[in-house]
């Protein structure tokens, strides 16, 4: 990884998305506020920004109203707030089925809420926070939209997106390839929420490496005709993730920083292209700014192969408890 990263072009051809409706998780600030501007002045017709505070999401509301260039191109665009916060299982049930008695169709659903956590504390689920929010609340939303989803997709004749927003931060440092979970018998999910095995270091990059291999374990078993699901990392971004670190810690990252990362506006371009430009031969796959990037050998491996059907089977497990699962995730 160098110090600089590579510049980024802009998309071939400009998207115009004018009759789709696009759904943006955390969508209040950083990467998602600005994606939500993007798709906007791309033309996208509807726009439902899922936010934890809705008085801040309609704030954003007005901001991406009085944004110069939107008001010229598509000032009659219909953009609404619901109410999700990642942090609990019966908000992301909750804005699920408020979501499907809402809005018609759905062509377009960016899974970009996440936190960088450097404390130990649980969800009133009982998950490590990060853990809830990364990946155990992102999981559950595909869980309970995928058979609406799907329905979206046949009434359109085209592919629902999901985008998720991944991370690379795992391809050099995590704390899940020398656990061996299977040779132990240990738990993936009860090692992550364990206090005493808790790495604040390693956290967001071992959330994100699970939200890796549950994608590279449910694309294939989905119909690309109807849902086409892929990752993506834009690289360092200058956003507030982590802004709730250590002093010295937020000190030393944002003088990196300043040095390394790209402006949020270059972030969201590179959200947009794996949301919109990339084609089906992203299905399933990370893409690294524009590129689609092999899986870290530890995730091709056996003992990574045997890590990711313990994570996919106890996911389910838990899930199983609080929803029904689509017949996708139990054949």
């Amino acid at each position: 990884m160098g110090l600089f990263q590579p510049k980024v072009t802009p998309h071939p051809t400009t998207p115009n998305l004018s009759g789709k409706t696009a759904v943006i998780t955390g969508a209040t600030g950083g990467l998602g506020l600005e994606t939500a501007r993007q798709l906007l002045r791309l033309n996208i017709s509807t726009l439902v920004l899922a936010v934890r505070n809705i008085a801040k999401g309609e704030t954003c509301i007005q901001d991406l109203r009085n944004d110069p260039i939107i008001r010229v191109r598509n000032p009659n665009a219909s953009i609404h707030v619901l109410k999700l916060d990642m942090n609990r299982y019966d908000s992301v049930i909750g804005f699920a089925r408020a979501l499907e008695e809402k809005v018609a169709v759905v062509d377009i659903l960016v899974l970009n809420a996440g936190m960088n956590s450097f404390t130990f504390e649980r969800s009133v689920n009982g998950h490590e926070q990060s853990m809830q929010v990364n990946y155990c609340s992102n999981v559950l939303l595909i869980t309970e939209l995928l058979p609406y989803l799907e329905s979206c997709a046949e009434k359109t004749g085209a592919p629902v997106r999901i985008t998720w927003l991944g991370s690379r931060t795992y391809y050099i440092a995590n704390s899940l390839e020398k656990r061996g979970f299977v040779k132990s018998g240990e738990s993936v999910l009860g090692y992550m929420d364990s206090e005493s095995e808790f790495q604040p270091w390693k956290r967001y990059a071992d959330t994100k490496l699970l939200c890796a291999m549950f994608v590279y374990a449910l694309a294939p078993k989905l119909d690309e005709k109807k849902v086409v699901i892929n990752m993506v990392c834009p690289g360092m971004v200058a956003t507030d993730l982590g802004g709730n670190s250590p002093i010295l810690v937020r000190v030393l990252v944002a003088v990196l920083k300043a040095i390394r990362a790209r402006p949020v506006e270059v972030g969201g371009l590179l959200v947009v292209n794996a949301v919109v430009v990339a084609g089906v031969e992203s299905h399933g796959e990370l893409i690294g700014d524009k590129d689609i990037v092999q899986p870290t050998d530890f995730i091709k491996s056996s003992a990574g192969q045997q890590v990711q059907k313990k994570l996919w089977a106890e996911t389910m497990e838990d899930l199983a408890k609080i929803t029904t699962l689509p017949s996708v995730f139990t054949r």
